[in-house]
């Protein structure tokens, strides 16, 4: 009898051991820490795919962050909180979006909701840096201002970094061909984009010796000129071309920074697209469709532009 009792003890003792170690087994199954997830994460389609949600990020297990990548292997200045509950993981504050949760598939890949790859594990194959022109270094004058004591004077150095009213940061460079508006013109970019701001790209122009702000339009006045240029009379009247629109009677013209004009007609939807060259005071105009023409323009206490072909003076009041 106590033989009997001491093998159930025994047999119980047993059951108690399997059923904990069977829990264990549960509680682990299937999870992945984040020190699991440590490294560099890029979609499959490679950097900068469009269906991917950043660019490329690197996981911190330490202190469990984020941090997002450009091509070039730079910081882009965003980042935030990366949690998981051992299936899923959460990108905290990604910009524009949010936090985002992606399922985990295994140690070296994260899964879209349907299971495919999606991200993967490993150092991405960043790009090569493009060389940046001797003729980008130095200091740029905001609107070309540059007699008065409150000028705003941005530099940009040979290492990559700039200096802006007490202000430093990086920038980088990069090229690509562009299609304007609707018509078959494209022109190569040349864009500068400065570490201070996501949004705060600015594109070279005028061979170079200008610097045009994506924001605040092709029109805007947020621009710098190169301090070699600054007695250029001929680019200073460029820039004060494509300051607003000349106006006519039934159309608008947009002269662009690019050497692109845009034609706009009043009530409808029509455009018209071409290129320009402006010659002391003659604009040439090239337009998409074959033809061209030729304008007379005048710098006053208002802009005027008088097309040869109709006779016709259109009115820019900015």
């Amino acid at each position: 009898m106590k033989n009997w009792k001491k093998y159930v003890s025994i047999l119980l003792a047993l059951v108690m051991c399997l059923s904990l170690a069977a829990c264990g087994g549960d509680d682990d199954a299937g999870k992945i820490d984040i020190e699991d997830l440590e490294g560099f994460w890029y979609p499959v389609e490679g950097i900068g795919s469009t269906s991917s949600i950043l660019t490329c990020i690197y996981i911190a297990a330490a202190n469990e962050t984020w941090t997002e990548y450009d091509q070039y292997g730079d910081q882009t200045g965003c980042s935030g909180d990366a949690v998981t509950d051992g299936i899923t993981l959460t990108l905290k504050d990604v910009p524009l979006i949010g936090d985002v949760e992606i399922p985990i598939g295994d140690t070296n890949t994260l899964v879209t909701d349907t299971g495919e790859t999606y991200w993967v594990k490993g150092r991405p194959d960043f790009k090569d840096k493009p060389e940046l022109s001797s003729s980008y270094y130095g200091k740029w004058y905001l609107r070309g201002d540059h007699t008065s004591e409150f000028a705003t004077v941005l530099t940009l150095n040979e290492d990559g970094t700039y200096s802006r009213y007490g202000m430093e940061g990086t920038y980088t460079y990069r090229e690509y061909e562009q299609n304007v508006g609707n018509s078959n013109t494209t022109v190569l970019r040349r864009e500068i984009a400065l570490s201070e701001s996501m949004n705060e790209m600015y594109y070279l122009v005028s061979d170079g010796q200008v610097l045009a702000y994506w924001a605040s339009s092709e029109n805007g006045d947020n621009y710098y000129i190169r301090e070699d240029a600054l007695d250029n009379e001929q680019l200073l009247t460029e820039c004060s071309m494509t300051s607003g629109s000349f106006s006519g009677t039934d159309y608008a013209f947009y002269f662009n920074r690019d050497y692109t004009l845009m034609c706009y007609f009043y009530g409808t939807s029509e455009e018209r697209c071409g290129t320009w060259k402006l010659t002391g005071d003659t604009v040439a105009i090239s337009w998409d469709d074959g033809e061209t023409d030729e304008a007379v323009l005048v710098l006053s206490n208002e802009k005027l532009l008088t097309l040869s072909s109709t006779g016709e003076t259109l009115n820019n009041p900015w």
